[in-house]
């Protein structure tokens, strides 16, 4: 399988599971990484935490208090929680069939390989993918779809990998479709229709086969062990 290069600086080296299934958050996490707490405080003073500017501040702690410069949310993992009042959790759509790598700064995203950049748009909605890139490595049949970027991503061109092409994007304005500092990573057995964004989450009983379509991306990243 082709290798595929850091997207972000150091993403291998520092980055740590962030985990957003609030089943699997064991008795013991400190308050400080226990998501499920964070967010019961800032709803006990009437505050969203899905709200991108809280979370944002939720996500800013987490790092500084890691000593990790990304969190990661998981591919296959449970958001059922996280998601109980937006579109996708209300429709069962809580499985998570990307990599969330979440950042304080806005990053600069580099092309992991050579390839083509072969779909550049924009999603238009709150909560959508705003700015994206989708690029086809060179000689391969699956495709990288990078989500949440700023609004001065490059056309569609070669690439080369490790040659910057992007940033991510920020919140104000909808840029980013109106979430915390993030990329969304996803592998894609096939490209979409034109106009078309790959499901970011799948129901439980439709997993199984939804990661036929969209793989886990940890497999095709071979040297980043997340910790």
């Amino acid at each position: 399988m082709l290798k595929l290069t850091s997207p972000l600086d150091e993403m291998f080296s520092s980055s740590k599971k962030l985990i957003l299934d609030f089943s699997k958050i064991k008795e013991n996490t400190p308050n400080k990484e226990n998501f499920e707490k964070i967010f019961n405080d800032y709803k006990s003073k009437n505050l969203n935490p899905r709200e991108p500017v809280n979370r944002q501040q939720i996500n800013d702690l987490l790092i500084n208090t890691s000593g990790y410069r990304y969190l990661v949310g998981q591919y296959g993992e449970d958001r059922t929680a996280m998601l109980e009042d937006t579109t996708a959790g209300k429709a069962g759509r809580v499985i998570h069939m990307a990599i969330d790598i979440f950042s304080k700064r806005l990053e600069t995203v580099y092309s992991p390989c050579d390839g083509v950049i072969v779909r550049s748009d924009y999603e238009e909605g709150f909560g959508e993918y705003g700015n994206y890139l989708i690029i086809q490595p060179k000689d391969c049949d699956f495709y990288i779809f990078f989500g949440h970027l700023s609004c001065n991503r490059p056309v569609e061109k070669l690439v080369s990998s490790g040659e910057a092409i992007a940033k991510l994007g920020d919140y104000p304005d909808n840029e980013n479709g109106g979430w915390s500092r993030h990329l969304h990573v996803q592998i894609l057995k096939a490209l979409p229709a034109k106009g078309v964004t790959p499901d970011g989450y799948s129901t439980k009983k439709d997993f199984a086969n939804n990661s036929l379509i969209y793989p886990n991306p940890l497999d095709y990243f071979p040297e980043w062990k997340l910790r």
